[in-house]
Formats: C-alpha cells, structure tokens, sequence
C-alpha cells in the first residue's frame, strides 16, 4: 500500500480555509472512500452524499492515519493472525451525481386534437441513452397549455414508452420513434405497454399552461431504458394551444462521475 503524506498541522489553515482530511468507511458495504479535502461547509455535504448513498448503513468517517504506513513493522500483526479492522475494506470510487445540459425533447404538441379514450395522441423523437455519456436517470419537466373552452374536470397525459428492440429498433404498437402523431390500436395496449408519467385536469378556462410533475425515468422503469421516449394525450376536448412556445416537454439527464 502507498504511504500517504498528510499535511503539517502548521499547514491546515491556507487560503481556503481549514481542511479536514478524512475517509468514509462503511460497515455495511465494507468499502472505504478517501474524501477529498474540504472545508467544514464542505464537509456538510459529503456527509449528506454519503447519508443518500448508503441509508441504513453502519457507516462513519475516520482519519486516514488509522491506515498503517508501508514500512511499519507488521510481525507482531502477523503472528497473532490479526490486523487491524480497516484493513480488511476495499478502496471503492467515491461516486457523485452529476447533471448534463437540458433539453427539449422532440414533440409537436400544437393544435393536438382531443381523445376521449387517450389512444389518439403524438409521440415524441425517441432518446437514444446508448451513446456517452450514458445517463442512470433522466428527469422530465412539462408545461402543457390548453386551447380554447377546454371541458372542465378533463385530463391531460404524458406516457413514457421504451423501445421493445433498442438495436433495431422497434417500438409498441404504433409508436414510430420519431416526432409524429399516433393512433394506437386500443386502451389495452396503451395500458399495457406504456407508463403514465404525469397528468393533470384542467378547468374550463381556455389557454392555461399547466405544470405536469413527471415520473423521472429511473422513477419508472428503475433505470434509464436504452432507448425511450414520451407520448402525450389529452380528452380537454378542444385541441390544444396553437403555439409551440407554450408548451414545452424537457429531459435533464444525470450520470455518475468520481471528479
């Protein structure tokens, strides 16, 4: 093991402030992760990172010089056929969320006509998560406004679908994967092969924009599928607003990263 050099005590206040220099040992999971140095704010929020990526854990942060140098004498470890607790932990990647750049996703929602049976709806151009960087999750924000006299205590749908052969690929029923409208062949199969992400009734108020809170992907399927996209659908009745801006369907995808 590599001896580590750890700072001279005169040394700990620079132009960042205090340092701490601690390791993560989890006793659950056995792994160990050395923290990177931070201030004491900082501190606050890997303590909060470690919390959400091993709750229910047995887990706590020590010194990294309960680690033992290269050179100490071991015989004494060795002829009692013992070490030290930490030593058994394996080094594991430090791992933190990080967010890539958002995006619109590809829909034509203007003028949508009405379906009193939502099987009458446009899907969206599907996300290809096969390239890099490959995203765990992706949230989806949605505003979608309303036309003119909407029946009030009707509903607006978004649904999440997935290919059924990423590679082909394929997709259910009438899904085509690009950016068009669809009619799907019955309720069964919408219930079936999609998944309801968010919806909301509207009132009879004409040209509202509503916020639609949205399953995430990993939420829905419990992870980021290969390949997806949205389909939306409403039975207000009137067809929806006639301009672009006013509605708007957004994927912010996440990754891992160790930096």
């Amino acid at each position: 093991m590599p001896e580590r050099v750890y700072p001279r005590s005169d040394r700990l206040h620079d132009e960042a402030g205090v340092q701490i220099h601690l390791d993560g040992y989890c006793h659950t999971c056995h792994h160990r992760h050395a923290l990177r140095p931070c201030t004491p704010d900082a501190f606050s929020v890997e303590l909060w990172s470690w919390y959400h990526k091993h709750q229910g854990h047995d887990f706590e942060f020590l010194s990294p010089k309960r680690r033992l140098p290269r050179r100490l004498r071991d015989w004494f470890w060795q002829k009692l056929g013992v070490a030290p607790w930490w030593l058994d932990y394996r080094e594991n990647t430090n791992f933190k969320l990080q967010y890539d750049a958002s995006a619109a996703l590809t829909i034509t929602l203007t003028s949508l006509a009405s379906s009193a049976t939502f099987i009458a709806g446009r899907n969206s151009t599907a996300i290809d998560n096969g390239t890099t960087p490959r995203a765990i999750d992706s949230e989806i924000t949605a505003k979608i406004t309303t036309g003119t006299t909407p029946t009030v205590d009707t509903e607006i749908r978004v649904y999440l679908y997935q290919a059924l052969n990423p590679d082909t690929p394929t997709y259910p029923d009438t899904i085509t994967g690009t950016d068009a409208a669809v009619s799907l062949t019955s309720t069964y199969t919408l219930n079936g092969g999609f998944l309801l992400a968010g919806s909301t009734a509207v009132p009879a108020t004409s040209n509202i924009g509503y916020p639609i809170k949205c399953l995430s992907t990993a939420q829905a399927y419990g992870k980021e599928p290969h390949r997806w996209g949205v389909y939306v659908a409403h039975a207000t009745v009137a067809a929806l607003n006639a301009t672009g801006t006013n509605h708007v369907l957004v994927r912010t995808p996440s990754y891992l990263t160790d930096t």
